[in-house]
């Protein structure tokens, strides 16, 4: 029994060592590290106009109530356009002291508004509205009720292409993937919309170029390191 023991205590030793150690088996491995990309085209059926609310004078009050004033016509014409509140996004107002070029010191109010409209016709009647009214900062952009479905699709294409270069690299080294070691998202999808601006909303009626179909482009990008053998 004395004899079993010494026999078996080396092996021990060794078998703790390997345990402690269980990075010593990914020496073997070599590490294949890509960036995948995923890119996909979303019907773009919704329109977010972008209105801007600015006045600036020499009285932060002046400023202040023509401000209001915008506003107060700016709500006018979404309560008669039925636009539903939960399609309206705006900011508080800020007033801030700014001197202008040619106007020189004052202060300056600005109030971001966002609307979501799915009608072109009403897009173009609502910025004719506001140019008659005296607002002139304002933009449309193209967005897609898609957008989420189209960000998971672009990511699971960008697994794939990580997958698919990592094993052109490793063929061509000789080896043969094994498994993903690492995975890195991190990053918001990139968003590539077609943007309408009021110049084209004035000048479209019938026969309109916003009548063609319209996308978005999402991108999305992952990192991943394979190992292979």
């Amino acid at each position: 029994m004395k004899y079993l023991i010494k026999f078996f205590y080396p092996l021990a030793i060794l078998l703790f060592i390997s345990l402690a150690n269980p990075y010593t088996s990914i020496a073997q491995y070599t590490e294949i590290s890509v960036t995948g990309f995923g890119e996909v085209e979303a019907e773009a059926d919704l329109l977010l106009f972008n209105v801007t609310i600015t006045q600036f004078h020499g009285s932060p009050k002046t400023a202040f109530e023509r401000h209001k004033e915008q506003e107060a016509f700016l709500t006018r014409l979404l309560i008669s356009e039925n636009i539903a509140e939960e399609n309206i996004y705006t900011n508080p107002v800020n007033i801030s002291p700014m001197r202008r070029q040619q106007e020189g010191s004052g202060y300056e109010t600005r109030q971001n508004v966002t609307i979501r409209i799915d009608d072109v016709a009403q897009f173009e009647s609502m910025q004719i509205a506001l140019i008659e009214n005296g607002f002139v900062n304002f933009s449309g952009s193209f967005a897609s009720s898609l957008q989420k479905e189209a960000a998971d699709e672009a990511l699971a294409l960008a697994v794939e292409d990580a997958r698919r270069k990592a094993e052109i690299l490793a063929h061509s080294a000789g080896k043969e993937l094994i498994d993903i070691r690492i995975i890195e998202y991190g990053t918001r999808s990139e968003i590539s919309p077609r943007t309408a601006t009021a110049m084209m909303a004035l000048e479209a009626s019938d026969g309109s170029l916003l009548q063609f179909r319209q996308s978005i482009t999402v991108r999305e990008r992952v990192h991943v390191v394979f190992t292979a053998n």
